[in-house]
């Protein structure tokens, strides 16, 4: 029973850390990207994104799926601790043999005239290629040292920013905000290693066995190979056709709807240990009704931000980006209605075929979707540029959509979910009528956006309680409960 108890804490530890550290990474660009946007402008911004892309594969191929089936089959062994010591030595072999490949490629890929400006970027940016490997993630996720993780992370990113400011100061200056990244992760490779000897004598010997690992290794590296190629496809394929100024609008469109998916993502990630400890048990019905809370709770939060975002996107990026970035409003209207999509689809897969042992449909979905995101793109960006990368986008995630609606009908019933999408979506499609009228009465951007969200965010949580909505109902009755129950303990001293 104790243990229980003991495990039951470290999970809510788990996720209060992990709560700090995803508002963190949102918080984090909101002050560094507007900051670096201004100096480098979308040329520059255009240059390093590019750049980044491009390493992103690399950096894949390095990985290779080996945190996700580290994690997945570490967490198992870890209580026995020469078998997770060995484990560990076998993982990390395997990581430092495929980044060994990884940089061949590399090497090779530099070659390629129509790098020539940018090899000074990617040669900085493969640096944190083998800062990954070593930094060995996957094991403090394993030993579940959220507190550590979450820790280092803002530290890093406060020294990030700080350095932001003192080194990137002109246009010239993108190599340095490029650098930024690598010595992040330098930082936390190097604490990660030295603090990973709690866990793991690196030192000790064994008869390693290599070829177990390999083939369920590969399978991961497979969905994440698709995935990669589906959520960066756009702004590689518009930087090689259309240059780095369009590249930079682009990014600042995608920033501003990247830092909300962040937030939304967490309610996926939070359910989903729940969720498969149902199926694994037999508790279907329990299933039914956590998965009917969770589709209500995301569809609450993705629907009146998606429209919110339609609403203010221009004024957002004018504030966090500046005038020059202008264009790429539209791309970040279309790419607002892709937070939906996004939202249903990863509760579809994450929370449905996964914990059904359906991984095999999720990869197709995805191959799918990079599918259509690889066509789209060519004949899109070439007519309509940055906003046919974000039709392109949008277009990929409904097919994703479309696919994973297919799957998740042949395991269970799945209409239910959705339905109080119809309520959120009325108590929010009023906030275009409300930016409207703002927008007409004040020409201050800064006022009209303060005044548009609070506006929208008050008369939003104001008609759910109207219309009772049994989440919202349920918080504010908590919150009195707990403000009543102290008031007695006091009143009683």
């Amino acid at each position: 029973m104790s243990n229980k108890i003991e495990k039951q804490k470290s999970i809510k530890t788990n996720l209060i850390a992990n709560g700090i550290k995803t508002l963190m990474t949102v918080l984090f660009p909101l002050i560094t990207f507007p900051y670096a946007s201004r100096v480098l402008g979308a040329s520059g911004i255009g240059k390093v994104n590019y750049a980044s892309s491009i390493i992103s594969y690399f950096s894949l191929f390095a990985a290779l799926g080996i945190s996700t089936y580290a994690v997945r089959e570490g967490a198992r062994i870890r209580d026995d601790k020469e078998k997770f010591n060995k484990f560990a030595k076998e993982m990390l072999n395997i990581n430092f043999v495929t980044t060994f490949f990884s940089y061949i490629l590399l090497l090779i890929f530099l070659s390629l005239p129509v790098l020539s400006g940018y090899k000074d970027l990617l040669i900085i940016f493969s640096i944190g290629i083998v800062f990954t490997t070593i930094g060995t993630e996957w094991l403090f996720i394993i030993k579940e040292e959220y507190a550590y993780i979450t820790k280092r992370a803002i530290l890093f990113q406060i020294i990030s920013m700080i350095l932001l400011f003192l080194l990137v100061r002109s246009k010239d200056d993108y190599r340095w905000y490029a650098s930024l990244t690598v010595i992040s992760s330098g930082g936390s490779a190097i604490l990660n290693f030295w603090h990973s000897r709690k866990f793991i004598n690196w030192r000790k010997k064994y008869q390693y066995e290599y070829r177990k690992h390999i083939k369920p290794i590969l399978l991961i590296f497979g969905t994440s190979l698709a995935s990669s190629l589906y959520m960066t496809m756009d702004t590689t394929m518009l930087g090689a056709m259309k240059g780095d100024t369009a590249t930079g609008i682009y990014t600042a469109a995608v920033k501003i709807n990247s830092v909300i998916n962040t937030l939304l993502n967490t309610i996926s990630a939070t359910i989903l240990p729940r969720v498969s400890y149902y199926l694994g048990n037999g508790l279907k019905n329990e299933f039914q009704k956590l998965m009917q809370t969770s589709a209500d709770i995301l569809f609450m939060a993705a629907m009146p931000i998606a429209i919110g975002m339609m609403c203010v996107s221009d004024i957002l990026i004018v504030v966090f980006s500046g005038p020059e970035f202008i264009e790429g409003s539209l791309a970040a209207k279309i790419l607002s209605v892709k937070l939906v999509f996004g939202a249903i689809d990863r509760m579809l897969a994450y929370q449905v075929c996964i914990p059904y042992k359906k991984e095999k449909e999720v990869l197709i979905s995805t191959i799918a979707g990079a599918g259509v995101n690889l066509i789209a793109n060519t004949i899109l960006i070439r007519f309509f540029d940055v906003t046919g990368a974000a039709v392109a986008t949008l277009l990929s995630e409904m097919v994703v959509f479309v696919i994973l609606t297919i799957y998740a009908r042949q395991l269970f019933e799945i209409k239910y979910l959705y339905k109080r999408l119809p309520i959120y979506f009325i108590a929010s499609i009023w906030f275009f009528g409300v930016r409207w009228i703002v927008s007409s009465q004040t020409s201050d951007v800064i006022l009209e956006l303060l005044l548009t969200v609070s506006i929208c965010a008050v008369g939003y949580f104001i008609l759910l309680i109207i219309l009772r909505d049994p989440y919202l109902v349920g918080i504010i009755n908590n919150i009195y409960d707990k403000v009543k129950e102290k008031l007695r303990g006091k009143g009683h001293k």
